[in-house]
């Protein structure tokens, strides 16, 4: 706590008990106010000539003081709270007179934090369902921080805004270039069309989405030692009386033992400085830049534990899924196909309104139905609807608002009865798996499984002509085939789409504190493998030559080795020759003449301890090299 607003409170101490009681609920009152109502004036000022601030506030030594040191002046006759000052300090100050209250009359721990809005609980919960409720309660208040001026501006300040702005503005020109392409070669099927070209809005929130990932904010996993800069491994969650934060992580160092801790900061203002965490920190800032630039959005928790963004579209009158964590839009289905996650329920929060939202994430409603057991349906719609109601009955309140938002809550219901899009046509295999957190972190959540991911692609190089040219970045994670004016004619997404054989649970490394991204083995296997199969479908044609070009990084004698086996007769498939790759990062030869099919191999293995999987890096990129390519193969055929 802040040493000046301790002293402060320690100069309430010195009060009789009843003048002091009578002091702090006084405050209580205050700070609850401006906390339900951040930008209503009205809760932001307090009269001098007030009875309670006569009765209750001047008669206690260090009740005025409180007053002042978080942050009110004085003006005429009242004081006031002005808009730019951070709450930070006014949310300290309340979380400590609420628990002191609590202390004096435990039968008041309902109703100190806001009475009316913990009124509308079900008089019949057990337990279990008052805890859920409680926890929807708690972000429903929460999504009001995002509306705070002060803090708002302070948002603004680190947001790139121009850049952006510019980004996007190249975006749009790509895509209108695009348009008259399409036209111009009268294509069968367009890519591209003037009508297709998004609001300019919502191209801007894709840059703003991207800059956020890759270049604001980090994620956290293992902790680096304070003392010696090895890794650390989680330890315990403990308690914290800070109300900027909801726990603190302690990992221990497994070189030297070193304690670390790692604060959960749930306060968006601290999480401005800190600009690191998990999916909790991530969509708690993402939620707070898209309401700083006007966007309507809301926060959403999923119980099965993850939280996004939702943004409403004024172009398409709907509701689109955005995950700050993984760069994406608009793919609502990535949580269960990609993430193979049980969902239960899935709650969005904006400063307007509760809604369920479980509809929106899954394709197998009566599993989901089956796994809601913490409350029944009749119980958790009524209680949604009182919240709404309380939300928009406040004094504070727009009349035309509430009317926009009944007729937009109209439209998003109408939509929930449906599938959610695409569901019928969208294949399980374009969903990936979630590319933030560690390996480990992600198979004890269940959300990856520890089985190799679907292979058995070929590709046919003399599809397009006597040149295959095939370019993949792992920044992108795209294969792109390239005709030999380097012009883009084919594209595959997911380097895992693109392979014929794997083994030993490859996967793909983000590191988000090194902005580094790569291939590697998964943690307890002594080697890894990768192989593409290319082939030759023309009877006509036969392979020349092969270059290649690969991006690879060892540490700790981990190796990498590459090697490709040619087949020479497409009848009798014994008929091959492996030949060894020395140098993958410059390759080329001509002993592979007359072939009709190759198989590229390459292996990870070594390294040292614990980290041994690690230690071997395949297409190792930076996460700002988007230009760069991870792999570059290049092969000239010729006839038979």
């Amino acid at each position: 706590m802040d040493k000046s607003l301790q002293q402060c409170l320690e100069l309430l101490k010195e009060n009789e008990d009843e003048i002091r009681n009578g002091a702090e609920n006084a405050l209580l009152t205050i700070c609850q106010n401006i906390l339900s109502h951040p930008n209503d004036k009205q809760y932001r000022k307090v009269l001098l000539d007030d009875p309670v601030v006569i009765q209750k506030l001047l008669p206690a030594t260090g009740a005025m003081e409180c007053l002042f040191d978080i942050g009110f002046v004085e003006a005429t006759d009242y004081l006031l709270l002005p808009q730019e000052v951070s709450l930070t300090k006014l949310q300290t100050l309340e979380s400590f007179l609420a628990k002191n209250a609590i202390k004096i009359n435990p039968a008041r721990a309902r109703t100190v934090r806001n009475s009316a809005i913990y009124d509308l609980l079900p008089a019949t919960c057990n337990k279990k369902e008052k805890d859920f409720l409680m926890g929807i309660i708690t972000n429903f208040q929460h999504v009001l921080r995002y509306e705070d001026e002060g803090l708002q501006e302070k948002a603004r300040k680190v947001i790139p805004i121009m850049e952006l702005e510019v980004a996007t503005m190249k975006r749009i020109r790509e895509l209108q270039k695009h348009a008259k392409i399409a036209q111009t070669e009268k294509t069968a099927k367009k890519q591209y069309t003037e009508d297709d070209i998004e609001d300019v809005k919502e191209l801007f929130l894709m840059e703003l989405l991207h800059w956020f990932k890759y270049e604001f904010f980090t994620w956290v996993d293992g902790l680096k030692c304070t003392a010696c800069s090895s890794e650390c491994k989680y330890l315990e969650v403990i308690k914290s009386d800070d109300p900027t934060m909801s726990r603190i992580e302690v990992q221990r160092c497994t070189n030297c033992d070193t304690l670390v801790q790692f604060p959960r900061y749930c306060d968006p203002e601290q999480l401005l400085i800190s600009r690191r965490g998990r999916c909790g920190e991530w969509a708690n800032v993402f939620t707070l830049f898209c309401r700083t630039l006007g966007y309507d959005a809301r926060y959403v928790h999923d119980e099965t534990d993850h939280v996004w963004t939702e943004v409403w579209s004024i172009r398409e009158q709907r509701w689109i899924h955005v995950d700050p964590c993984e760069d994406i839009m608009d793919r609502p289905l990535m949580y269960e196909k990609g993430w193979k996650k049980k969902l239960t329920y899935v709650i969005a929060f904006s400063k307007d309104e509760v809604q369920d939202v479980t509809w929106r994430y899954t394709r197998d409603l009566s599993g989901v139905l089956k796994r809601r057991k913490l409350c029944s349906e009749t119980k958790l719609l009524q209680f949604i609807e009182s919240l709404n109601k309380y939300r928009q009955s406040s004094a504070n309140y727009n009349a035309s608002r509430k009317q926009y938002v009944t007729k937009r809550k109209l439209m998003e219901l109408v939509e929930l009865l449906h599938m959610p899009k695409g569901q019928n046509s969208d294949d399980d295999d374009n969903y990936q798996e979630r590319s933030t957190g560690s390996y480990e972190w992600k198979l004890a959540r269940g959300e990856i499984s520890q089985a190799s991911p679907k292979a058995n692609y070929s590709w046919d190089i003399s599809k397009y002509g006597d040149t295959f040219h095939l370019r993949y970045s792992i920044v992108e994670d795209r294969y792109k085939l390239t005709n030999n004016d380097s012009k883009v004619i084919e594209e595959i997404s997911g380097w895992h789409n693109g392979v014929y054989e794997l083994q030993g649970g490859i996967f793909r490394k983000v590191e988000h504190d090194w902005k580094m991204v790569y291939l590697v083995r998964s943690p307890g296997t002594s080697r890894g493998k990768i192989q593409w199969n290319f082939v030759v479908s023309n009877p006509n044609l036969c392979i020349k030559t092969i270059s290649l070009k690969a991006a690879v990084k060892t540490f700790f004698e981990a190796n990498v080795s590459w090697e490709v086996e040619a087949f020479f007769d497409k009848v009798d498939q014994n008929k091959s020759a492996v030949f060894p790759v020395d140098d993958c990062t410059n390759y080329y030869t001509d002993k592979l003449k007359g072939s009709i099919k190759l198989i590229l191999t390459a292996t990870v293995s070594g390294g040292q301890g614990d980290c041994a999987w690690q230690h071997a890096q395949l297409f190792r990129q930076s996460l700002k090299s988007e230009g760069d390519q991870s792999l570059v193969l290049d092969i000239q055929l010729e006839n038979r």
